[in-house]
């Protein structure tokens, strides 16, 4: 496969501090952030998992408008305007001449472009794949100069994984699909993901495409009277992270003063899974889910 994991989320905002504050209220370690050189962007956001799984959130500040719309980020300025919640997902590469030249046969045109901090480090190679109507998801594609050990040992050094708030790793992230068999053709034989499960709801199907050792569900309709049929496609804004006891954390989260429902029977079988709504996450509902 071209891609090695689901590398981040994006979560453009007007407000990264005041999200930020929201996050670190829950007991999570969040990084200090960079201005992105010639973006109008600055950024914040935290990580889970080990050196082969490797996730974050980014908050993503729209901080001058006019720099971003001019920097080809006018997805996320117009996402922070509406408060839309999680805009896009991007996955790493370890390749990204490779991954440029094997998508351009099947007919998607990369053009990666190189992105600094302020201070003129670089922080790595982007490139969107510009196909969100197909794809039901805005992805895009990173390629870092450090190799995954490397980079993740410098964020443990500096203890971005030192959460009191109990997250593992990501599980999944969401999309809805109405054309659920149009968008899996396409994941399959232009993106080069093929599906790797299925479960069958009476009103849905959820469709589960593996990268690394996260999944995106693209969730369609099982009949066609079903809501999903009716809704526009698009990512869900959730995150799924595994928890180790479920219980602990919706106590450990109510106890930050958000308000999580008692852990439940999840649609994924074995599962047991609690919410903390978007609305008190800066747009990001954060879904605890633990395998039993």
């Amino acid at each position: 496969m071209l891609y090695d994991r689901i590398d981040h989320v994006v979560l453009p905002l007007r407000s990264v501090d005041e999200a930020a504050a929201r996050f670190e209220r829950l007991g999570l370690t969040l990084f200090p952030g960079v201005r992105h050189e010639g973006r109008g962007t600055r950024n914040r956001g935290f990580f889970v998992g080990e050196p082969h799984n490797e996730f974050y959130v980014e908050l993503l500040g729209i901080e001058d408008e006019a720099a971003a719309r001019a920097a080809g980020l006018a997805r996320y300025a117009d996402w922070a305007a509406e408060e839309r919640g999680l805009s896009s997902v991007v996955l790493r590469v370890n390749d990204m001449t490779a991954t440029t030249e094997a998508l351009a046969e099947r007919g998607l045109a990369l053009r990666p472009e190189a992105v600094h901090a302020a201070d003129g480090r670089k922080i790595g190679e982007v490139a969107p794949l510009d196909d969100a109507e197909r794809a039901v998801v805005d992805l895009r594609v990173i390629q870092y100069p450090e190799d995954a050990a490397e980079r993740h040992g410098r964020h443990a050094a500096v203890g971005l994984f030192g959460h009191a708030f109990p997250l593992k790793r990501l599980d999944h992230l969401a999309a809805l699909a109405p054309d659920l068999e149009g968008a899996t053709r396409y994941w399959a034989d232009v993106l080069g993901i093929p599906p790797t499960g299925e479960v069958v709801s009476p009103t849905t199907v959820i469709r589960q495409f593996g990268i690394g050792d996260a999944i995106v569900e693209l969730l369609g309709p099982a009949t066609p009277d079903s809501p999903i049929a009716q809704r526009p496609p698009g990512l869900i804004t959730m995150a799924a992270f595994e928890v180790t006891d479920i219980d602990a954390a919706v106590a450990a989260a109510r106890a930050a003063g958000f308000n999580p429902p008692d852990a439940a029977t999840g649609v994924l079988p074995g599962t047991r899974v609690s919410t903390i709504p978007a609305a008190q996450l800066g747009g990001m509902s954060l879904q605890l889910l633990q395998y039993v």
